[in-house]
């Protein structure tokens, strides 16, 4: 069911886990062949994306780090201010003329000053713009992004699959939330990061456009 490789004992546990989740939507041994592969193929394809999803957030840095970084960035804008921006806008800048102009007399500096305008980039600015994104990333990543991860590369196409293979969930014979049990078992979605029922049910609706009967929609929120 996957490239990575498992141990047997890993291996049989996910084919009973995958053969669970066939049985929580209704797909036993008996149904058509063609059909158990083209639910197996998009199932599986549900299950790259989601890896490549968590891949990606294991090569994100430590917060910590990321917070240790933000407070050095705060500490250089607190120095800059306390030096005040006159030594840098003349002194810091002429020194920069002098590093490419080793030859060059003060007064020659001063000229090239004059002439070219004050071309130094406004470090501070930059900085703190740099801030607020590190801020805005530090706010939306973390759990926040794994949860909507899950929801994007997860629930939604789950959702569209059994609604294109007109799979009906029912509160007694296929309830929606054994198949996404089923499925989060699979795919081994940490328990904090699972969906809950009304989210599911939410997503549900907004997927189909709040196309439901009043009866369909009563029987999804009892699943």
């Amino acid at each position: 069911m996957t490239k990575h490789r498992l141990s047997p004992s890993k291996a049989e546990g996910r084919e009973q886990q995958f053969e669970k989740l066939l049985a929580a939507m209704g797909i036993g041994d008996a149904a058509d062949p063609f059909d158990r592969h083209a639910l197996t193929q998009k199932l599986e394809q549900i299950e790259r994306d989601y890896a490549r999803g968590v891949a990606v957030s294991a090569k994100q840095p430590d917060r910590k780090l990321v917070h240790r970084y933000r407070k050095a960035i705060t500490k250089v804008l607190t120095l800059s201010k306390t030096i005040g921006p006159d030594f840098f806008g003349h002194e810091i800048e002429k020194a920069g003329w002098f590093r490419h102009n080793p030859d060059a007399d003060d007064s020659t500096l001063g000229d090239l000053m004059d002439e070219h305008g004050h071309r130094r980039t406004n470090v501070d600015a930059v900085l703190t713009e740099h801030r607020l994104d590190i801020d805005h990333w530090l706010k939306t990543s973390g759990d926040v992004y794994r949860k909507r991860d899950v929801t994007k590369l997860v629930v939604e196409p789950f959702l569209q699959l059994i609604a294109h293979h007109e799979i009906t969930t029912s509160r007694k014979q296929l309830p929606r939330k054994r198949m996404f049990d089923a499925l989060f078992d699979w795919l081994g979605v940490e328990q904090k990061f699972r969906s809950s029922s009304a989210a599911i049910n939410a997503i549900a609706r907004d997927l189909a456009g709040g196309s439901f009967s009043e009866s369909n929609a009563k029987q999804r929120t009892k699943n």
